[in-house]
């Protein structure tokens, strides 16, 4: 393992700014502090040359497209660069501090990884997506929202060990995977996202229904029960029967209507 570099919230505004402003900023004069044993190496740009190659490829894969339209492809393309440069170096624990994204995302590479993000949301001032903002809100990161879908989802035992982490969109995983408790629980996210999307991953159930109908579903069951005793299987036969519930009971109100 090695020891992280970070850079607290104020240092990262300044750098953003410049960065905005197309001003320069003296990497040298950032004072950085440590996450990690003192006896461990220093993580350096030279961890994450290769993240950055794989990121500027991105970006040349969808040259010219709707990057709003494409954001969630995006998105998937992201987790396993990140994930593998990532978590070859670094504890989990180390890598829930924010202060470690807020240098990543902004002072990392000379900046190489918030032109990324600068490109990925088209000019964008949500500084959410660079790291600057609180601790509560680390889950709003972007490359830490890459970093743990990969963390999550990594199955060496799949063809690809990264199927599940890459598999949905950016806003699904969001909303409706990361910010939920049920989030966490590996098999039922496996089996929430075999409900959602077919093996060509594809929408089975529109966005309007998912965030209608079927959440409320399962936020009513969690309410009173909970997945982390279930399998794969049984999980996918409890999503099949929330999602008949759900639907059943929409068009009763359509009928009463």
């Amino acid at each position: 393992m090695m020891k992280l570099p970070s850079i607290n919230r104020e240092t990262a505004n300044d750098v953003w700014n410049s960065m905005r402003h197309h001003e320069e900023y003296d990497p040298s004069k950032i004072s950085l502090e440590y996450i990690g044993s003192d006896d461990w190496s220093c993580f350096s740009d030279v961890e994450i040359q290769e993240m950055l190659e794989s990121l500027d490829r991105i970006k040349m894969r969808y040259k010219g497209g709707n990057i709003k339209f494409k954001g969630g492809d995006i998105d998937s393309d992201v987790v396993e660069p990140v994930h593998r440069a990532l978590s070859e170096h670094a504890t989990a624990f180390q890598l829930s501090q924010i202060e470690f994204w807020m240098w990543l995302s902004n002072v990392a590479v000379n900046g190489g990884l918030w032109n990324f993000l600068y490109w990925r949301f088209s000019g964008s001032d949500q500084l959410v997506n660079w790291g600057i903002t609180t601790p509560k809100n680390l889950k709003e990161v972007y490359f830490y929202r890459a970093w743990l879908r990969g963390h999550r989802m990594y199955d060496p035992s799949l063809d690809d060990p990264y199927h599940y982490a890459k598999l949905g969109s950016g806003d699904v995983w969001r909303s409706h995977i990361l910010r939920q408790e049920f989030g966490s629980d590996r098999e039922f996210v496996k089996a929430f996202l075999d409900t959602i999307y077919n093996e060509s991953g594809k929408d089975v159930i529109g966005t309007d229904d998912l965030r209608a109908q079927l959440i409320p579903e399962i936020r009513e069951w969690t309410s009173s029960a909970s997945f982390s005793h279930l399998s794969y299987e049984e999980n996918k036969e409890l999503l099949a029967y929330l999602w008949e519930k759900a639907r059943a009971e929409a068009l009763a109100k359509i009928d009463k209507g």
